[in-house]
């Protein structure tokens, strides 16, 4: 993996060195294996290198050629390689003496902008073409690589990460309101603007063009709603998923050291996990799985339907593997703050779950002690392998298929005795309602989530910037209707996602997050199969399911509630308070915070704080957890951004 950056005048001055080098020092973090610059006249490049896969050995970028005209940068991982040098006409042994950047190096020169379109896995460009004055920049169509820039009059840069455009002289941080706005309302971004004035992003499977000072961009990847692959039976589906899986996974497997996996309690994580390391075992070769738990002892309240135990199911899976190193990771002596300084400076922008960092923070820093370089992950299983097919019922109700809709809930009651009719008419009718009855009913049973009840906000900063309707504008509903086109709610979810920060976040431990459930190919796949594989046999996640029946404990299999990652959070609160109440001092004394948050808000709220042992923990949750713990981790985010540049 690699952080890059480049500057480019317009205006034919020649580039500024000590800018160049100020923009590398700050990516250096985020590869500190190797740091080199290349300027000509009017540009200049710069990578940083973590070496994570055995290519990477033998990377020599920035990689500029003046016979060939032209300059590249590139930060990532190419897993179709071997397809990619058949296509390009490279030997195998001309092959093994090339990084992966010489490989897309390669392919540029031959296809140009039409380049991202040939290449698998998770990647940043930024390739530079003089004769033209053309820079081009792109992701991979998940967007697990992030890729940042900025423009004015005279010149274009571009950056892994905001903090390196923030060395140009001239340039200085400054908050947009807009996009800040949305965050603290949590409002999912969409274009191309940033939580910083003047930096755009990259979307994910994107190409932006600048030719001659010209802006102009599109996308080379879009998941297809329609398409739907119909296959002779329910066992080929299973075996086509088996293929895909193991394939995606595999392909994230080369690596210059160890490899670990995030392993919790759940169907995605244990699926990677367990696919991993019978992969491994063929080559003999260890995994690591981390799991995350409380402390030691914790019996505190979690919401219904959840648990706090994750080792349970974990443990139950490691027995059945002999190549499985299992490792627990409990941070109990934390706080929800101890690490958010730390995560908004590396990740440049505030993270969500502010309790989550110091378990996330904890895992990678102890498989970094460990030499591992690669940590598996199944984040993005949930829009791939782990669909629940709830939305087949509603699409049966829609077209009026009753018989077929009576089986499924015959099947649903042998393996659920106690089912009855009308558990069912929510998931069959909810999808159907108009939006407003919709509303109107989550609203007359308590469940609808108003603004204040989760954000921060401040709510004069909210009545002026209009909060109701940029939500609408932006197709984000707090009563979250249920869909009833299951294909095209997973394609909008997965097109709101913005992963490539905190990979980027990974690197500066010293290793590399890859996530197979985020493979494309294995995603076009899942998005493609029909809703009625992933509810039937009387189970949702029924592929998933029916794939991994021989293979996951029934600890997992058949457990009936979701684990709760940082279970202990009311108990990192209690040690809080005293941070906490430092913390709000210091927001109502900057200039700005007031404004946008709703600072007397989280005073009362923190007054109001009880003993662990009173607390009604789903009103908890929404008040501390979401709304306090988040407001904080904004207004970190505020108070860094307004610093003076590093």
């Amino acid at each position: 993996m690699s952080a890059i950056a480049g500057l480019i005048h317009l205006d034919a001055s020649t580039v500024d060195r000590d800018t160049l080098q100020r923009m590398q020092t700050l990516l250096t973090p985020y590869g500190r294996d190797a740091q080199h610059s290349w300027h000509l006249q009017n540009v200049g490049l710069t990578r940083t290198l973590l070496r994570t896969t055995p290519e990477d050995s033998l990377d020599q970028q920035p990689l500029w050629r003046g016979t060939e005209k032209l300059a590249l940068v590139f930060d990532g991982r190419i897993d179709n390689r071997d397809e990619l040098c058949e296509k390009l006409g490279i030997g195998t042994e001309q092959a093994a003496l090339m990084a992966d950047s010489e490989l897309v190096y390669q392919a540029c020169l031959r296809w140009e902008t039409a380049t991202p379109k040939h290449l698998l896995g998770d990647f940043a460009i930024a390739c530079w073409q003089p004769q033209r004055q053309r820079l081009w920049l792109a992701r991979d169509p998940l967007g697990m690589r992030p890729l940042y820039w900025y423009q004015r009059d005279d010149q274009i840069a571009f950056a892994t990460m905001p903090k390196a455009l923030f060395a140009i002289p001239g340039f200085t941080k400054a908050t947009s309101e807009e996009q800040l706005h949305d965050y603290v309302c949590l409002i999912p971004m969409s274009g191309p603007k940033t939580l910083f004035k003047d930096i755009y992003r990259v979307e994910a499977g994107q190409v932006v063009n600048f030719e001659n000072g010209e802006l102009n961009a599109h996308f080379y990847h879009r998941f297809d709603p329609e398409r739907e692959i119909q296959l002779e039976s329910d066992e080929a589906y299973v075996d086509a998923l088996r293929e895909h899986l193991e394939q995606a996974v595999n392909r994230r497997l080369r690596s210059s050291g160890p490899i670990g996996a995030e392993l919790s309690s759940g169907l995605d994580s244990s699926t990677v996990t367990a696919t991993a390391a019978k992969l491994l075992a063929k080559h003999k070769q260890p995994l690591a799985a981390f799991t995350a738990l409380p402390r030691e002892g914790f019996d505190g309240p979690v919401p219904p339907g959840r648990h706090a135990d994750e080792s349970v199911g974990a443990k139950a899976l490691v027995r059945r593997f002999e190549n499985i190193e299992h490792i627990i990771i409990r941070t109990g002596e934390e706080t929800p703050l101890d690490q958010l300084q730390e995560a908004v400076e590396l990740l440049d922008r505030p993270p969500l779950n502010a309790c989550n960092m110091a378990w996330w923070i904890a895992i990678r820093k102890d498989a970094a002690k460990r030499g591992i370089k690669v940590l598996l992950t199944g984040s993005m299983g949930n829009f791939s392998i782990s669909h629940d097919g709830y939305p087949y019922l509603a699409w049966l109700t829609r077209k009026g298929h009753w018989l077929t809709l009576y089986n499924v809930y015959k099947e649903l009651k042998q393996h659920q005795p106690t089912l009855r009719w009308r558990k069912l008419v929510r998931p069959c009718l909810a999808p159907l309602l108009p939006n407003f009855l919709w509303k109107l009913r989550e609203s007359a049973q308590g469940r609808a989530l108003g603004l204040k009840k989760y954000s921060a906000i401040n709510p004069a900063w909210s009545k002026q910037m209009g909060s109701q309707q940029r939500a609408k504008q932006a197709d984000f509903d707090t009563s979250f209707q249920p869909a009833w086109q299951g294909r095209q709610q997973r394609i909008q979810a997965i097109n709101k996602m913005e992963n490539g920060d905190y990979n980027a976040l990974a690197n500066v431990y010293g290793l590399e997050m890859r996530d197979p459930t985020a493979d494309v190919r294995l995603i076009e796949f899942c998005l493609a199969i029909p809703e009625s594989q992933y509810l039937g046999g009387g189970q949702f996640k029924w592929l998933l399911r029916r794939l991994m029946k021989d293979v996951l404990p029934p600890e997992i299999l058949d457990i009936k509630t979701r684990g709760l990652q940082s279970a202990d959070w009311p108990e990192q609160m209690d040690r809080a308070i005293p941070q906490i109440r430092e913390e709000l001092e210091k927001l109502k004394a900057h200039g700005s915070a007031s404004n946008y948050l709703d600072i007397k808000s989280l005073e009362k709220a923190l007054d109001d704080w009880t003993s662990t042992g009173a607390l009604n923990i789903k009103e908890a949750e929404l008040r501390y957890r979401i709304r306090m713990l988040r407001g904080l981790s904004v207004g970190r985010f505020i108070r860094y951004a307004d610093e003076q540049n590093e």
